[in-house]
């Protein structure tokens, strides 16, 4: 019989995709998806009248470390008090911010996180020698945590969206450039089937962003076939000579399309019953039918995806 001891090394350094898994792990989420409310992108003021101002996310749009640490502590931190204690190198590691076993990147996470609490969106305590990190409500108003319930009948602050765990399992933290998880957070929060790629002034106003931000995530999502053309529709257009125009209607690729609202998701399943079928056909033999069509010209999208 032997006593023998037997230690299994690890001759590779840890990694930041070893820091990840492991905080993945922690974080135990059966569905393997963190929610985040609406209002980290967009808040939505109160009182009758529904009124619209940029969220928290605007604020971390210098900062690609800052938004990683606290999206990871969204995902950790998921019951109880909804705080997570681990060390700051650990932090310093997944996030991207240091690889130094010095001190400095101790250092380097404290910054972070006191311009988070500045924000409103985490708070700290000791925890022996650590630090306990608790994040705070999406809004930055500085609330204590509570998990969102998404009710159709809630509060519009109270609205979710979920970030996958393929968002860090398949590299996009580190594939995507700042302006490109911007956008992603935004058209993840829309919950839409499909959406239009506006990166005007009045659009980007709307989330606190730049427009020349907005132009180069969305051309970053394009290029990387993150979000595909859906569908054509015709609207109204007062620049247009017959008042009308063409548009298209994009929509995200997996593994960031599961965020799909009720009413969204309720119209496409009508759209593909046989009743639904019918019905389409039916309104394309009526267009086709028409004397006045313009010649060539396409027929509206009936919210049917290619």
């Amino acid at each position: 019989m032997t006593t023998e001891l037997t230690v299994l090394k690890r001759h590779s350094p840890v990694t930041r995709d070893d820091a990840i898994q492991m905080l993945l792990q922690q974080s135990r989420r059966a569905g393997r998806a963190v929610p985040i409310r609406r209002a980290f992108v967009q808040g939505a003021g109160s009182g009758p009248r529904v009124v619209t101002e940029p969220g928290p996310l605007h604020r971390l749009v210098r900062s690609g470390e800052r938004l990683e640490l606290l999206l990871l502590v969204h995902c950790v931190a998921s019951g109880g008090d909804w705080g997570v204690t681990a060390r700051a190198e650990t932090w310093a590691r997944a996030a991207g911010i240091s690889f130094r076993t010095d001190g400095t990147a101790s250092a380097a996470v404290s910054r972070h996180l006191a311009r988070l609490r500045e924000l409103g969106l985490v708070g700290t305590a000791p925890d022996g020698r650590m630090t306990r990190i608790f994040k705070l409500l999406e809004d930055g108003s500085g609330t204590p945590y509570t998990a969102p319930l998404g009710k159709a009948d809630g509060s519009r602050r109270d609205v979710y969206f979920k970030v996958p765990f393929d968002y860090w399992e398949q590299g996009f933290h580190e594939s995507l450039s700042v302006p490109a998880k911007v956008m992603l957070l935004i058209f993840m929060s829309m919950r839409s089937r499909s959406f239009v790629l506006r990166q005007d002034k009045k659009f980007a106003s709307w989330y606190g962003i730049s427009p020349s931000t907005a132009g180069r995530g969305i051309r970053e999502l394009e290029e990387k076939k993150l979000v595909y053309p859906f569908l054509s529709e015709q609207h109204l257009d007062g620049f247009a000579v017959l008042g009308q125009s063409t548009r298209e209607r994009w929509a995200l690729a997996a593994p960031f399309d599961l965020n799909i609202n009720k009413t969204d998701r309720e119209a496409a399943d009508t759209v593909w019953t046989s009743e639904g079928v019918a019905c389409t056909a039916a309104r394309f033999a009526a267009i086709l039918r028409t004397p006045s069509a313009a010649p060539g010209a396409a027929p509206a999208a009936v919210g049917a995806a290619r």
